[in-house]
């Protein structure tokens, strides 16, 4: 099959990957106050703290009625890791967006395109944090990812 796949010129995607940090290393992180309160400077300030790692790429955002969309894809501790990110438009919300807010605040996920995505909220962002390795390394770095999020408040 990988000859065949060879042939028609076809690739396996080649993922960066992001090194999980020694647990004997403190960290501090970078702080939100020099990031833009936009989705790039969201995106900036994830990827300054070694939140996720490789090439963003641009999101269909319209379905849940966000105003722009991002995703990672990379390695961690040997799982392929995603992390989406969208930004909200609060004093526009649509009836798509207030859907997919309400569903989040209140069940933690929403449905898009008939499969359901686990997410949190924090203000006018969303974002979509999947790691199928759920070990103590890539538990701890997810939970990492879920205080930065958090804490952007620029």
């Amino acid at each position: 099959m990988a000859l065949t796949l060879s042939a028609c010129g076809g690739q396996m995607e080649q993922l960066d990957t992001l090194e999980p940090v020694s647990s004997g290393i403190d960290w501090a992180p970078v702080e939100a106050a020099g990031f833009d309160d936009n989705l790039d400077g969201l995106c900036k300030y994830m990827e300054a703290n070694k939140a996720v790692s490789g090439e963003k790429d641009n999101m269909s955002y319209k379905e849940i009625g966000a105003i722009d969309g991002c995703r990672y894809r990379f390695k961690y501790d040997g799982s392929t890791v995603q992390a989406e990110f969208y930004e909200f438009d609060l004093d526009n919300l649509g009836e798509k967006s207030k859907e997919c807010i309400d569903s989040v605040t209140e069940r933690g996920s929403f449905t898009v395109l008939g499969n359901e995505a686990p997410a949190v909220i924090s203000g006018k962002y969303m974002m979509v944090y999947t790691d199928p390795d759920g070990d103590e390394v890539n538990k701890a770095h997810s939970d990492k990812v879920l205080d930065l999020f958090n804490s952007f408040k620029p």
